[in-house]
């Protein structure tokens, strides 16, 4: 008997052994993975040097808006950055990622617990059970003591967690994107809110000055001095800018309801509003120098690597199953087939054990080399889209330079026109007061400075606007983390 038993244990390690050692050789060959790219060249795009690189440590700030100088600003996207209900849906997955990631750590520590099993039993008279053959008894397993611990001997456990971490920071990330895009979109709204206000002021006078013209045109011809063809275009021009007018305080309503929404509340509070002016002067005081490594300010761009990261991680527990699994189990507790003499045995019910448990895949229908293709995928699908986010962030990067230089191009053209109009109408007060003109030429020269006013309120809007637009291609402050982590 005991000749026979060594045998088979012969037999057994015969077979295990070269599996053991040829567990890897079942591990199938790594195709071609996808490569970060490198970051653009764009010397000729933005500036370098140590000016510029300071500038990366500097600005934008976090709280980029207080460099605005308006307080109303301050509170409104304050009030969203508290009350946003997509704000709060970020948060939530963000929590949600950080209890994936706390859960993951946990596996990495031994477990402790206790069970207990009360059964009612027959034992089968053909079974090897012996004299309890055919009998009936109570039975009681309690094991106060369950102990179990997973040896990490190839990493899965560390990856695991690196990639819960990974993920954790992409969710982090983007739930700056969203801060960002609620706080740009605030500021946007609020500097179009004051600008169509302003223009609402504006239009008014238009339309004053419309009716006045009208009124002449009126009083010419009831004393047969002209003809109606003058009163017709005055009515024409003065339902033009009634237009206008009202155009203006629809949109001046719809940005207000879109302001309320965007900071959680309903459309009655945006008509508490105040619209105020910035407190600098001129345009907006930008960096005389970027560079491109403002770039690492991008939460989007950082959500990606942090993604790429993970996804990586996530190849390597894919890969560590095909490799032995090793886990150390022990339980220590009362064990016995009838419940009566569970503890009245004088210690004969006591039973422990502790020993490792070693599973080897040996055929597994291909599930594991499906699971590692898949997550290679997943890496390949993680390192494209951060190389699409970073040529993303690239381009608007250029394209928002390009709309600054512009609307301060146009900022400066339209002051030389602004000044110009106000020197025509200068002129024609003093010909109307001098008898040299009629009535009806100072009120043109008026209207065409309220249009050049007009046309200046706009473009100062699209200026600040064109402020805000590169402050959020920049990243709007955000602190990036992923380069820091290898």
């Amino acid at each position: 008997m005991r000749r026979q038993i060594k045998t088979r244990r012969k037999i057994i390690w015969l077979l295990a052994g070269p599996l053991l050692i040829n567990g890897c050789a079942l591990f199938p060959e790594e195709g071609d993975r996808a490569k970060l790219m490198d970051m653009p060249s764009l010397e000729q795009t933005v500036q370098s040097g140590q000016a510029a690189e300071k500038r990366v440590r500097e600005w934008p700030r976090a709280q980029w808006w207080r460099d605005f100088r308006n307080p109303e600003l301050d509170r409104l996207v304050e009030t969203a950055l508290r009350g946003s209900p997509a704000l709060r849906v970020a948060r939530a997955r963000l929590g949600q990622a950080q209890a994936v990631a706390d859960y993951q750590a946990a596996e990495m520590l031994p477990s402790v617990g206790a069970s207990a099993d009360l059964h009612l039993r027959r034992f089968s008279e053909t079974d090897f059970y012996g004299p309890t053959g055919g009998t009936t008894a109570m039975g009681a397993y309690i094991d106060p003591l369950v102990f179990r611990y997973h040896l990490d001997l190839w990493g899965k456990d560390r990856a695991a967690l690196e990639a819960a971490l990974g993920r954790e920071q992409a969710q982090a990330s983007e739930l700056a994107v969203a801060q960002l895009i609620l706080s740009t979109s605030i500021a946007r709204g609020y500097f179009r809110l004051c600008s169509a206000e302003d223009e609402i002021r504006l239009a008014q006078t238009l339309v004053a000055n419309a009716e006045e013209k009208l009124r002449l045109g009126r009083l010419r011809r009831d004393k047969g001095i002209d003809t109606q063809d003058p009163v017709h275009a005055a009515e024409q021009k003065l339902e033009a800018v009634r237009q206008r007018e009202t155009s203006l305080y629809a949109e001046a309503q719809v940005l207000r309801n879109r302001l309320a929404a965007l900071a959680g509340q309903g459309p009655d509070w945006g008509k508490d509003i105040v619209v105020s002016e910035n407190d600098f002067a001129g345009p907006f005081p930008l960096p005389e120098s970027l560079s491109i490594g403002l770039l690492a300010h991008r939460p989007d761009v950082a959500a990606a690597l942090w993604r790429v990261k993970a996804a990586a991680k996530l190849v390597k527990v894919a890969e560590t199953e095909f490799y032995p699994d090793v886990n150390l189990v022990g339980f220590a507790g009362l064990h016995s087939l009838n419940l009566k003499d569970l503890f009245l045995s004088n210690g004969a019910s006591v039973a422990y054990s502790i020993g490792p448990t070693v599973t080897l895949p040996i055929f597994e229908g291909g599930r594991l080399e499906a699971s590692l293709k898949n997550e290679q995928a997943g890496y390949d699908a993680a390192v494209e889209g951060y190389n699409e986010a970073l040529l993303a962030a690239v381009q608007q990067v250029a394209d928002a330079l390009a709309h600054w230089r512009k609307s301060q191009a146009h900022d400066a053209a339209q002051e030389r026109a602004l000044h110009a109009a106000e020197a025509e109408a200068r002129l024609n007060v003093k010909r109307y007061r001098a008898g040299l003109n009629a009535r009806d030429g100072e009120i043109d020269a008026d209207s065409q400075l309220i249009e050049q006013q007009l046309k200046l309120s706009e473009l100062q809007a699209e200026h600040l606007q064109a402020a805000v637009g590169l402050i959020e291609v920049l990243g709007g402050g955000y602190e990036n983390k992923a380069n820091n982590h290898e």
